[in-house]
């Protein structure tokens, strides 16, 4: 019963109107309808309001009325419990948009507004409307549409109150057409076997309300034959009964999913003039796709009634998927997601939903690059409604309309008088022209965004040449933004009040600034045909404020002063920020493409000289080097000075305008600006807490370095913050401390092949750490960045990781195995040519090293330069060639020839820890 009661008042609030409520919404007409007694029903209301599913007013009667179907469709509404209508109506916005029921659908003044605009041309045609054939994928809505169309001719009274609604599914008749026929025109007693009385069928029972055939398509030939009569006439024929027509006032809507041509006759589609088609889920923008996925996670809320955190990935993923159910599947998909999560964390009091609660068929058909653009994450309560989740996502147009309220607002508060409140109005101006320049995000639509630009530029050019008037280039760009931002916002009111604030606020403003709202008027006239834009009274009273500027007056004894510089709007937006700083237009600017010549740089100069007063001097701030040239391009004649800056920046800009200013001249204004602008750096490291980091190095390049590091960063923790870097052998040799890796990170060891020799900075030889003789010494390392317990698991991952067999396969693609026994080999001939004993150590290093010389060799990228080859050779040629003699037995395995350079690297390996002594006498 409570569920029941529930539902019934969600349904009924569609048709809620505050200025005369309906006594349905009362306890009373409740328990007649329901048939219980009244204080069962009272019970019910006021647990359903203390559970904030229902709002009451305590009035006589008392009324109540479902909360979340409020928000939707009139407006958000603060609390559960109020005293009066009085109350509710203080908090309806003045500035809002005017709706019906099918703003319910979501997309309704965007991918389906061509769609409502058939249905209400089919339900509004003369005469009963016109019949409808809606197309579209499974799952794009077609049936909820139907449902929608008619609840909305109830609520506009093209039907009766108790107006049927009757729905026939035609797959049930697909290959029989008399079930058909029976069922859809009813049948008279005798007409078949088995008829033991007369029967009405759907159209009958359809009659004055709604007929909805679903999957039309599956009817054949003889079935869309059937409907022709009615089609043509408005009349039926029951089966069994040719002479006598019965006439049928219904409205009838078909949906297909198939194509029109392959499925239906011709002449049955010419008997349908209103063809609706529904898009497909991914043919929706990303917007619609968002809002979607909201509103499904909002009515999962409203059955669990536990706080949804929904992370921005979820929302990302599910809003970019692609459904061949549509919306039909993505709904599924949601509940499905929310099952998972809620079954998971039955006992939380919020639910968290993750990418780990998706189903499997998302994530596997998700694209796994990195996504341009990841959602914030979202927490749905019982605050959160669809208006306000759909408004953060459209933050620039909302921006727009919440000054229009502002203004207006502030208009009426200070009764209806510009003069009143002239300054509040255009720091809101201000405040909105700063968020459209500076705070939104210009590379969305960026096509439409340059369009725009470059269209009012040129209707900026044609005002200039009819009025002789100078518009800046910060003009440009704000009226650009503006329109590109409101897009096709319709936001026409129909309240009265609203519009009588409005026309007395134009028509003050037109008194106030004739000039400029005669421009802006001019402006949007020449825009309005090619930008396809619906200009309002809004629009020229926002515009007049924010270009009041145009109504300057001619500037005395100061030079003229302009910005020029490469790129989209950035001279316009040094200017802008100037001339804000300073308080006073000073700059104008010329915002140049990369591809521009010096010489169309100048033409441009040329032509603002001649619209304005330069007798006094140009200051021209230019910002490349190439530009400092332009001044050849200017005719000789020309009779006043110029002077040209170079590297424009802000702080320059700002400081040439305080001089500008000042009675001062020219070359004063430029010695003092440049010494106030002087060019200052700093490089700063930390100092303390740095981050910890380790190095890895290798004596014959960086590879083997990087797969070290790899290793390592595979053994640590994952809570770990160590970083650990690969490094040159040679450059941490030569350059010491002084390297920058240790001004920026505190270096707690370095492990490699070969030691660098850095003071204060220890080091771990990478055959020790695969020896397992060391392994503590790196653990002791690192006993400041980890916990006891992330220092055992590190030991134990490195075990694992640095086996000889794993740094092997880690730092080369050759069979381990092979390449092991071949290094074996090499050694144990060259312990009896050279007569020596290799260590355990020597070996885990030669082990290493030779596996990536051999594979170096085969890829062909020996290391070609050793440094001190000669002098080396000179001193240790007998054991040089005793190591390429013993090499032999891999260069024949491998097909390789080994250079020189490659067999001093081995020499290194062998006895590059022996002391002087031991070198002396082998010399």
């Amino acid at each position: 019963m409570k569920k029941r009661l529930l539902s019934y008042i969600e349904n009924q609030t569609a048709f809620l109107n505050l200025d005369a409520l309906d006594e349905l919404f009362t306890a009373k007409k409740l328990a007649e309808i329901f048939g219980v007694k009244r204080n069962t029903i009272s019970h019910y209301l006021n647990q359903l309001n203390d559970e904030e599913k229902l709002v009451k007013i305590n009035s006589r009667p008392v009324y109540y009325f479902h909360k979340a179907a409020f928000d939707q469709q009139f407006f958000h509404l603060k609390y559960t419990n109020y005293q009066s209508i009085k109350e509710i109506k203080e908090e309806q916005p003045l500035f809002e948009q005017e709706k019906d029921l099918f703003s319910l659908l979501i997309g309704y003044n965007q991918s389906l507004s061509r769609c409502i605009e058939q249905v209400k041309a089919a339900l509004f045609y003369p005469e009963g409307g016109l019949p409808a054939l809606i197309t579209g994928d499974s799952g794009t809505g077609k049936s909820f549409l139907v449902k929608l169309i008619y609840q909305y001719c109830l609520e506009n009274e093209l039907i009766g109150e108790n107006a049927p609604f009757v729905t026939i599914n035609c797959a049930q008749y697909a290959n029989n057409p008399e079930l058909l026929t029976s069922n859809l025109f009813g049948y008279v007693k005798g007409a078949f076997t088995g008829a033991q009385e007369d029967r009405k069928g759907a159209f009958e029972a359809a009659n004055n309300g709604v007929l909805f055939l679903d999957e039309v398509h599956r009817l054949n030939a003889e079935g869309q034959e059937k409907l022709f009569t009615f089609l043509d006439q408005g009349v039926i024929h029951r089966m069994g009964e040719t002479n006598q027509s019965i006439p049928i006032n219904t409205r009838i809507f078909f949906a297909t999913t198939e194509n029109l041509e392959s499925s239906f006759l011709t002449t049955f589609i010419r008997r349908v003039p209103i063809q609706i088609e529904l898009p497909s889920l991914m043919e929706r923008n990303r917007t619609e796709r968002l809002e979607l996925v909201y509103s499904f996670l909002l009515a999962e809320y409203n059955k669990i009634r536990r706080p949804l955190k929904v992370t921005g990935q979820v929302l990302t993923l599910l809003t970019n998927a692609s459904f061949k159910g549509n919306i039909g599947e993505l709904k599924s998909s949601v509940k499905v997601t929310v099952a998972n999560a809620f079954s998971e964390q039955k006992k939380n009091d919020t639910v968290k939903i993750t990418i780990y609660h998706l189903p499997e068929a998302i994530l596997n058909a998700s694209n796994a690059s990195i996504q341009s653009f990841v959602q914030k994450d979202v927490l749905f309560d019982e605050h959160t409604t669809l208006e306000q989740l759909t408004k953060n996502n459209q933050p620039q147009q909302q921006r727009v309309l919440t000054s229009f309220e502002r203004i207006l607002t502030e208009f009426q508060q200070n009764n209806e008088h510009l003069e009143n409140c002239e300054e509040q109005l255009k720091t809101e101006v201000d405040r909105l022209f700063d968020f459209l320049l500076f705070e939104t995000d210009r590379q969305q639509k960026h096509e439409t965004l340059i369009y725009l630009t470059q269209y009012i530029r040129d209707t900026f050019k044609q005002m200039e040449a009819s009025y002789q008037i100078r518009f800046d280039g910060n003009s440009v760009y704000a009226m650009s933004y503006y329109l590109f931002q409101r897009g096709n916002s319709r936001w026409f009111p129909e309240d009265p009040q609203i519009n009588h604030l409005i026309y007395q606020l134009e028509q003050q403003i037109e008194q106030a600034y004739p000039a400029s709202f005669h421009y802006v008027k001019r402006i949007l006239e020449l825009c309005q045909p090619k930008l396809d834009l619906e200009i309002s009274s809004m629009d020229k009273i926002i515009l007049a404020i924010y270009l009041k500027r145009a109504d300057w007056t001619k500037e005395i004894g100061i030079p003229k002063a302009i910005i020029v510089a490469h790129g989209y709007a950035t001279a316009s937006s040094i200017a802008n920020v100037a001339n804000r700083f300073l308080n006073k237009d000073i700059f104008e600017s010329f915002d140049m493409s990369l591809d521009v010549t010096p010489q169309q740089i100048a033409e441009e100069i040329l032509d603002y000289t001649e619209h304005n007063d330069v007798s006094n001097g140009l200051v021209i701030l230019v910002d490349m080097g190439s530009l400092k040239e332009i001044y050849q391009y200017f005719p000789k004649q020309i009779t006043t000075p110029i002077v040209i800056m170079n590297n424009v920046t802000t702080p320059l800009a700002i400081s040439m305008g305080e001089q500008l200013q000042k009675d001062l001249s020219l070359q004063q204004m430029v010695d003092q600006s440049a010494q106030q602008t002087p060019l200052d750096w700093e490089i700063v490291y930390p100092e303390t807490n740095k981050i910890k980091a380790l190095i890895t190095t290798c004596l014959t390049g960086i590879g083997t370095a990087t797969q070290i590091s790899h290793l390592l960063e595979k053994s640590l923790p994952s809570s770990c913050p160590l970083k650990i870097f690969p490094y040159e052998y040679q450059l941490l040799k030569d350059k010491k401390q002084n390297e920058t890796i240790f001004s920026m990170y505190d270096c707690l060891g370095i492990i490699g092949t070969a030691n660098p020799h850095i003071e204060g900075v220890p080091y771990l030889s990478l055959e020790e750490l695969i020896s397992g003789k060391e392994s503590h010494q790196l653990s002791e390392w690192l006993l400041d960045v980890m916990e006891a317990e992330e220092n055992k698991r590190f030991n134990e991952n490195l075990i694992r990781n640095f086996s000889l067999e794993k740094v092997i396969d880690s730092v080369t693609i050759l069979d381990t195995e092979k390449v092991m026994r071949e290094v074996d080999l090499f050694m144990r001939d060259l312990e009896q040519i050279a007569d020596i004993t290799i260590n355990n150590a020597k070996r885990v290093a030669l082990y290493v090293h030779v596996s990536c010389l051999i594979e170096r060799l085969i890829r062909n990228m020996p290391i070609d330069t050793y440094e001190g080859y000669e002098q080396l050779y000179q001193c240790q040629s007998k054991t040089l060639e005793q190591i390429k003699m013993a090499f032999s037995v891999i260069e024949k395995d491998y097909s390789v020839k080994i250079p020189d350079s490659e067999i001093a690297y081995i020499f290194d390996v062998l006895f590059e820890n022996l002391d002087e002594t031991t070198a002396d006498e082998e010399f």
